[in-house]
């Protein structure tokens, strides 16, 4: 008997999603405040905050808009797996759900193994390909798709021409098991009215294979259908190296400038201080933390200096429903 035709990728991710909120997170280090959007007389819209300082001052008019995607426009049960240089295969959620799912994962691609096996495996393979890829780069990067290619061939469940997608298969709903996402409160709307407004938008995010398939599944079409520009989605896998590798902001900025938008007028906006608001200012661009979310907001507190010597970012914002009026000319 034939076997069904395999599900479209968005299809699964929609299939396996539940509700994740996110949680309230920790105080800020002292002097950092979050820009907040108040609402004045009549309805109208005006500013508090600026930068970090806290002090008030009006935003400039950006060009563009770059977005990391984990634990900035989709909550992660993981909190924010892509927070380590080895970039989204990372930190797992322990869930009971995501054991089951795990079980019935193995007994599906790979009978007799339980979910146990498939975790250790893929945690033992991404620990020696690191390992491997650190000879090369400060910021490995790998594709988990041949991490499970692998792991077919040698339980002998390789299916010729079919093997890849087997693996991709594999490897997206292992992804779903471990770390499911959620869209961020707001995710959808902001981009929707930054797009609106006529800023050029892009991501900048350590990623899989699987990662702009959240949009399709979640918001209903692929990046590029939303408002994002084709030419400015950089993700982590296709150059082999994670955030915070300044080739991945380099390569945004040259894109950026090609464009007639010079690094200065444009916001990136990320929920952790290394990866994302360091990498981007030492880039030139200016640097939103997005601080909505307990469970991915990195502040990097025991990599450095005391927060009151360490650098800040150009903005904090809290909540992405403000990100469009932050945008927005003074």
């Amino acid at each position: 008997m034939d076997e069904p035709p395999p599900a479209p990728f968005a299809a699964i991710i929609r299939e396996n999603s539940a509700i994740i909120e996110p949680v309230k997170p920790p105080p800020l280090p002292p002097g950092w405040t979050v820009w907040k959007a108040a609402r004045g007389r009549g309805g109208r819209s005006r500013r508090e905050g600026g930068p970090s300082s806290g002090e008030g001052s009006s935003s400039p008019a950006f060009g563009a808009v770059l977005f990391d995607v984990y634990g900035t426009l989709f909550c992660s049960a993981a909190g924010d797996p892509a927070g380590d240089p080895a970039g989204s295969p990372g930190k797992e959620a322990e869930t009971p759900g995501g054991t089951r799912a795990l079980d019935k994962l193995a007994a599906s691609f790979a009978p007799g193994r339980t979910g146990t096996d498939l975790r250790a495996y893929f945690r033992r393979s991404v620990a020696g390909l690191l390992e491997e890829l650190r000879l090369k780069t400060d910021y490995p990067e790998l594709r988990v798709e041949e991490i499970w290619a692998r792991f077919l061939e040698e339980e002998g469940a390789a299916r010729g021409a079919s093997t890849a997608r087997r693996a991709r298969e594999l490897a997206l709903r292992y992804e779903l098991a471990v770390n499911p996402v959620f869209p961020m409160p707001g995710a959808r709307g902001a981009i929707a009215r930054l797009a609106e407004s006529g800023l050029v938008l892009g991501i900048v995010s350590n990623a899989q294979f699987f990662t702009p398939l959240l949009f399709d599944a979640f918001f209903g079409g692929p990046p590029d259908e939303l408002g994002f520009d084709p030419g400015l989605l950089f993700y982590s896998f296709e150059f082999g190296e994670a955030k915070p590798s300044p080739r991945l902001f380099a390569a945004a900025a040259g894109r950026l400038a090609a464009m007639g938008i010079p690094a200065e007028r444009c916001l990136c906006l990320g929920n952790d201080m290394r990866n994302d608001v360091a990498a981007a200012l030492g880039a030139g661009f200016a640097a939103a933390l997005f601080a909505g979310d307990g469970r991915s907001l990195r502040l990097r507190e025991e990599e450095g200096a005391p927060a009151s010597a360490r650098l800040r970012p150009s903005y904090i914002i809290d909540s992405l429903a403000d990100l469009p009026l932050l945008c927005a000319p003074p």
